[in-house]
């Protein structure tokens, strides 16, 4: 049996699957919609696409049914649930790395090279931000700083170079605070020279400051006014 076939342009009007009227396929200008349960599920309106969305405003819209639905995009690997990205019922957003012990990975592209600058590590709860790989962790060197309201660099780490800055981009040391002064908020006395401490250990008091040298055993230089 032998059926004819049409090879040009068919125009129709809206399909309706016979048995239910809140199934089916809705054809208007630069539109077209899958209907179900009398709901929008998928919407291609000009170069647009909604799913639970009539009116898609970006490249992709997804759209939940109320305020406070939660709206996530899963990701599966042979039908397991392994991340997804979306918003909950408190109205956050949240990216979910449902895979055990897995992370979720931030890269960037530095001048074609690939490097990873941020690693929430479902391993060991972390936040790691440069975090190494191989020998020498090429791909992850990434500078890391923090901007205040006056400073670009108000806090600094050279992720090639194993040094922090405060208020500046070229610490010169482990350790360089661009500033005149640092401070210990709290005072506190040793109870003798060979009170509990670590070496390097600095502490203040009213009338001297205290340095451990060694394993338990402290030092002290006596203070006076001028």
């Amino acid at each position: 049996m032998s059926y004819k076939m049409s090879k040009g342009e068919r125009k129709f009007g809206d399909l309706d699957f016979e048995d239910d009227d809140n199934t089916k396929i809705d054809f208007d200008q630069d539109y077209i919609a899958l209907v179900t349960s009398g709901n929008n599920a998928l919407v291609v309106s000009g170069s647009n696409v909604g799913i639970g969305s009539a009116t898609p405003a970006e490249l992709l819209t997804i759209n939940a049914a109320a305020d406070g639905d939660e709206c996530h995009i899963q990701f599966q690997e042979e039908g397991a649930a392994r991340a997804k990205i979306g918003i909950n019922t408190s109205n956050n957003l949240v990216f979910h790395q449902q895979h055990v012990n897995k992370h979720i990975v931030f890269k960037v592209n530095d001048q074609g090279v690939t490097r990873e600058g941020l690693r929430l590590n479902g391993a060991v709860p972390e936040v790691v931000i440069n975090e190494q790989h191989g020998i020498n962790g090429d791909d992850s060197l990434v500078d890391f700083r923090v901007e205040s309201e006056n400073n670009t660099h108000m806090f600094f780490v050279d992720g090639s170079a194993d040094k922090i800055g405060i208020k500046t981009n070229q610490p010169e040391v482990a350790f360089d605070i661009n500033d005149n002064a640092i401070r210990i908020r709290n005072s506190s006395t040793p109870s003798s020279a060979g009170d509990f401490g670590v070496p390097g250990e600095i502490r203040w008091d009213a009338n001297y400051i205290y340095v451990c040298v060694s394993i338990d055993t402290w030092k002290r230089v006596a203070l006076s006014t001028w």
